[in-house]
């Protein structure tokens, strides 16, 4: 797996509790703990993909939607679209989806004079992976590079956006919050600001019914190099993600990232480079073991980690992270990263984590871009999976890892089958899998999807 240094961020937020610190090791928790919710996407037959989507193709984030047949069986789902402000109805689609194909769904062709659009996907039959594919608009006369993110496979009443820039000036950094309220009555939205120039908050925002709204950050947190909200919704159940923008002499890229649903006590960040702030476990591949970094993070804040100041990570070209909050109570986990190429750090993306493992996974990749991340979470057991790829509804063998605790395997994309290659994993103990995808043009990093398999919280 190919991999070039870059800068990377890691930024923490505190949810419900006073101090929250990052260790190798597991601490007992009290039994008022609340338990790990799954904010990992999972393909389930015969259900639903909430895509809280992006621009029209001449924004700053052109939106289409991939469908991905990871079953057995040809699949049906309807692709309803949602658009944002006032206008002509948005149009539904059927797609039927063969097996083993990637089918793209244009969503323009189904949101008519919109600013912002996403999209509702009813899975009616097979299994479907729902993913958003965006093509940045221009700024200053430069095309942004491609970013790819997974739909959410739920809503929900809590959403956290860890990390984002809003300083537009002086450093070319926008910020959007995208809210999708998939169902037939209006939400209503609390929102609180943390960021490097104060608390903000942002009451009473009402997402009207089968509507996208695009809350501009960079319009209500101004000239922030850091902010993150926490989105607590007061009426109805909605999905969420950020669209975050950034052109300047030095870094240029579109990011469009999930947002987390709730919080959890441990998160995996599957593949990241050089460049963090404050908090975590080092994973790297072999027996090298690294001490954590420890830190402490007030109720409600948030807290950056910058990697590329930790000199003994120097030879290392790519890593992943656990944060484990030592008290057991929830915290949101969110990294960001550039890659250099030509003199200038181009194809910014940021990645959520994912907060539980499971026996089986899809990742959907690109041939020479990247590959898949695996990682044993067990304190003490071995883990053995298999690596395949799903060809014509057939899976294909490519590799076999066996994992000790705590430790982590890579793939590349190259050793898939397939032009454009789904992998399996297959594992005899819960695992966890992410992907990225880094190229001249696209850098896209992502927790895979579980499928077929019941998610095992972290921790």
């Amino acid at each position: 797996m190919r991999l070039a240094r870059g800068l990377v961020v890691l930024v923490i937020v505190a949810g419900l509790v006073a101090a929250f610190l990052v260790d190798r090791n597991d601490r007992p928790v009290t039994e008022t703990v609340p338990p790990a919710t799954n904010g990992v996407p999972t393909a389930e037959p015969n259900g639903a993909w909430f895509c809280p989507g992006g621009s029209a193709p001449d924004g700053v984030a052109g939106v289409n939607i991939e469908l991905v047949n990871v079953g057995a069986v040809p699949a049906t789902a309807t692709v309803a679209g949602v658009r944002s402000g006032s206008g002509p109805d948005a149009r539904s689609v059927e797609e039927v989806v063969a097996v083993g194909e990637r089918r793209l769904v244009r969503l323009s062709e189904l949101v008519d004079e919109a600013e912002w659009m996403g999209a509702v996907v009813e899975v009616e039959q097979g299994e479907l992976l729902v993913e958003q594919v965006y093509v940045g608009g221009e700024v200053s006369g430069e095309t942004l590079p491609t970013d790819r993110a997974p739909c959410h496979s739920r809503t929900a009443t809590s959403w956290v956006v860890a990390s984002g820039a809003t300083r537009d000036v002086e450093f070319g950094e926008q910020m959007w919050l995208l809210v999708l309220n998939p169902f037939l009555d209006d939400a209503v939205l609390d929102i609180a600001f943390d960021s490097d120039v104060g608390v903000q908050t942002l009451e009473a925002v009402v997402v009207p019914a089968r509507r996208v709204v695009a809350i501009d950050v960079t319009a209500e947190v101004t000239v922030a190099g850091r902010v993150s909200a926490v989105i607590d919704v007061v009426a109805g159940r909605v999905a969420v993600s950020r669209v975050q923008v950034v052109e300047n002499e030095f870094r240029a890229g579109l990011a469009a990232t999930p947002a987390t649903a709730d919080t959890a006590p441990v998160w995996f960040l599957s593949s990241v480079h050089r460049g963090i702030r404050d908090d975590v476990v080092i994973v790297a591949d072999g027996d090298v073991a690294f001490d954590p970094v420890l830190l402490t993070i007030r109720p409600g804040r948030a807290v950056q980690v910058p990697l590329a100041d930790e000199a003994r990570l120097e030879d290392l070209e790519s890593m992943s992270i656990v944060a484990r909050s030592l008290t057991g109570l929830p915290i949101a986990v969110m990294t960001e990263s550039a890659l250099p190429f030509d003199g200038r750090v181009t194809n910014y993306s940021a990645t959520v984590g994912a907060d539980a493992s499971a026996t089986r996974w899809v990742a959907p990749v690109e041939a020479d871009l990247g590959g898949i991340v695996i990682y044993n979470p067990s304190q003490t057991g071995i883990s053995s999976a298999t690596v395949s790829s799903l060809v014509d509804g057939v899976l294909v063998p490519v590799a076999e890892v066996e994992l000790g605790p705590q430790r982590r395997a890579v793939i590349s994309s190259e050793d898939l089958e397939g032009e454009r290659p789904i992998a399996v994993v297959e594992a005899s103990e819960p695992v966890v899998v992410g992907r990225e995808l880094a190229d001249v043009s696209v850098h896209a990093q992502m927790v895979a999807v579980i499928s077929g398999a019941e998610p095992v919280p972290l921790g």
